[in-house]
């Protein structure tokens, strides 16, 4: 979130005007965790939403994948282009990859964005019994299992417990590993994603990184990596974020190796209310 007296800084007079154009609106996200969520709350993980006419998504080989988020945008700020209602979830497979394509973002095979723009009030249209998912964690039955679980990957999701969700309005400046970066200079030569880590941009990438990383979990605004901005293509770099998920010590949440995941569209598409296009990835160290 966005630190307004660290605009101050000497080193990034050059370029206020840059950063304040550039800056975006957020809704920052904290998480808490809770045994007892609710059905239509915005949450990390528990139990989707799920209207009793609407099919329980599956990955392309019928298995039924995990909730890992849920936001209910009436409790969200209201972001430009983004809906004020209705319940969007992001479903992942309980594998390594949890569900992402790393060559195909957008192959929605192994994971899955249902959007619902009208939120039923009654509980007894919603399905309520989910007992047909299976167990993440089994108990182990028998030697061979047990000594099996010792060294295989056994199903999980990026995160230790269910939580509930909290919004706050935030704002954000562009961020210096984002590929669409461009701060033009106001007497000072312009910094972008190609030359920020140049040796004569060094006191304000230092204090840039310090006050404006982008880590953190929020709806909208810009991404930061663990490695590199995966949108290489000029079609790719006009998807904007639509979610950030970052690890959160003490392993609350963990991508990987400390990592962060990402969601991104197309602005007509967010307009449009069209999440089958989304470009899902995440990385680490």
């Amino acid at each position: 979130m966005m630190n307004r007296a660290a605009l101050n800084h000497p080193a990034f007079t050059p370029y206020q005007s840059a950063l304040l154009a550039a800056a975006k609106p957020t809704a920052e996200i904290s998480l808490h965790p809770a045994a007892d969520l609710g059905w239509r709350q915005s949450k990390l993980g528990g139990l989707p939403y799920l209207p009793a006419w609407a099919a329980y998504p599956h990955s392309a080989d019928g298995k039924p994948l995990y909730l890992l988020l849920q936001i209910n945008f009436a409790e969200m700020p209201p972001l430009p282009d983004f809906p004020t209602e209705g319940i969007l979830q992001w479903f992942v497979e309980a594998t390594w990859t949890w569900g992402a394509n790393f060559d195909h973002p957008a192959d929605q095979s192994a994971f899955r964005l249902c959007y619902y723009p009208e939120v039923l009030a009654d509980d007894a249209a919603l399905v309520r019994d989910f007992s047909f998912l299976p167990p993440l964690n089994p108990p182990a039955q028998g030697l061979w299992q047990k000594l099996k679980r010792s060294f295989a990957r056994p199903p999980r999701l990026p995160f230790t417990q269910p939580c509930a969700i909290r919004f706050e309005a935030g704002v954000q400046f562009p961020t210096l590993d984002d590929r669409t970066c461009y701060l033009k200079g106001e007497g000072a030569p312009d910094i972008h994603f190609d030359n920020w880590i140049d040796d004569e941009f060094d006191a304000f990438a230092e204090a840039y990184l310090a006050a404006f990383a982008g880590n953190g979990n929020r709806v909208g605004g810009y991404p930061t990596f663990t490695q590199d901005d995966p949108r290489l293509s000029a079609e790719e770099m006009a998807y904007v974020q639509l979610v950030q998920l970052d690890s959160q010590p003490p392993e609350l949440m963990m991508w990987g190796d400390a990592g962060i995941a990402h969601l991104f569209i197309r602005p007509d598409d967010l307009r449009r209310r069209d999440f089958s296009r989304v470009l899902y990835t995440w990385d680490c160290s």
